[in-house]
């Protein structure tokens, strides 16, 4: 069927009305028509008489250009320019019909508007998520570090631990074995002062041997969460008393005075042996390291609430920020470990047992002054960790 004129005429204004379909009509290079469309896409610049290039991002105008100047009909896509919300270059396709009287006529379909926007959203809350798990994994991958170093780190105190064990291990058993030469090569009866004196070395050794069985076992319940205290009612002031009697010698051959202050009997729920355990450890510490000469002081106070005890060596101190280390396992912060790095480490899970804290702090003299407290019996101190302060 021939299309007439009026059906022409109401072809195009069918098209011209459309919030759909694309129609622009050039002439010379300006716009003559354009459908409601693309006044949609484009805005103010498709209005009659402006420059059809100026709908175009420059990347297409060239190719805008051999589209219009092209004799027959043809498809052209082409960069247009969207304006309002999810502004930007926008590509269409446009058939381009060149008509009688010189004009071109470019038809399109207009890019749904939605579906363009839903894209645009989907890619930014893609990209948000990317960004995300970028963030998370190097966070991860911060954290592996951290936890490698970590292990590395525990690996080498391990193997110093093993070397330290080993080493005073060997010793004792060297120190022994000597003694035992001595008296097996000896020509003539060992006298009551020789026989004393050998016999106080062979049971040093024996004790420190027994000491550092005693520590890497008590490690082993603390690392397994089995080492457990009996506590009875006693008085810490005995505990103390003890300690000093056992390691008067050991202070007597390093040349160390050790002075003792008391105030109260300082009665406490505890177990008796585990305690005389952390004493002797902070005590036999302190002997360590304090020159000749110099005096170890040891101070018992009973409180309303809890009953502390201080050991103050007159040794270098510990700075500030090494001092919670000195409670760690394997740890030898200037040597205050004790033997093998296992001391300090378990005279903290047992002070923790009896609902107890313990710390270091600078001494009066320069030195450290280590401190335990213990509740008193009904009574409301003691924190209920171990940390140190």
């Amino acid at each position: 069927m021939a299309v007439t004129q009026p059906d022409a005429a109401a072809l195009l204004g069918a098209l011209l009305a459309s919030q759909d379909d694309l129609l622009l009509v050039v002439q010379h290079g300006e716009i003559t028509h354009a459908s409601a469309a693309v006044g949609r896409l484009v805005g103010g610049a498709a209005a009659t008489g402006r420059d059809a290039a100026s709908l175009f991002h420059e990347t297409s105008r060239a190719k805008l250009s051999a589209a219009l100047a092209h004799e027959s009909a043809a498809a052209w896509e082409l960069q247009v320019w969207r304006e309002g919300e999810g502004e930007g270059q926008e590509p269409v396709k446009f058939l381009v019909v060149p008509a009688a009287d010189g004009s071109r006529i470019l038809l399109g379909r207009a890019p749904e508007r939605d579906e363009a926007l839903r894209i645009k959203e989907a890619a930014i809350t893609l990209t948000t998520a990317l960004a995300d798990i970028a963030r998370e994994l190097a966070t991860k991958g911060a954290e592996l570090e951290a936890a490698r170093a970590g292990l590395e780190e525990l690996g080498r105190q391990r193997d110093e631990f093993m070397s330290i064990v080993s080493h005073d291990l060997k010793a004792s058993l060297h120190a022994i074995r000597l003694q035992g030469t001595l008296i097996e090569h000896a020509e003539s009866p060992p006298t009551t002062a020789q026989r004393a004196t050998i016999a106080g070395r062979l049971l040093r050794n024996v004790d420190r041997m027994t000491s550092l069985i005693s520590d890497l076992l008590d490690a082993a319940l603390v690392d397994a969460g089995e080492l457990r205290i009996e506590p009875q009612r006693l008085s810490l002031d005995e505990v103390v008393a003890e300690v000093v009697d056992t390691v008067a010698p050991i202070a007597a051959e390093a040349g160390v005075q050790l002075r003792r202050t008391t105030t109260g009997a300082g009665l406490v729920n505890g177990d008796a042996r585990r305690l005389y355990q952390v004493v002797l450890n902070l005590v036999e510490n302190a002997i360590r390291h304090s020159p000749r000469g110099a005096e170890v002081l040891i101070e018992l106070a009973a409180r309303d609430a809890c009953v502390r005890c201080s050991i103050e060596d007159a040794g270098p101190g510990i700075a500030p920020e090494g001092r919670a280390a000195v409670f760690e396992r394997f740890r030898r912060q200037g040597g205050r470990a004790g033997r093998a790095g296992l001391g300090l480490y378990i005279a903290r899970w047992i002070v923790a047992l009896h609902r107890g804290s313990i710390w270091v702090e600078a001494g009066a003299r320069g030195g450290a002054r280590f401190v335990f407290e213990i509740p008193a019996p009904g009574g409301a101190g003691g924190a209920e960790g171990a940390g140190a302060r």
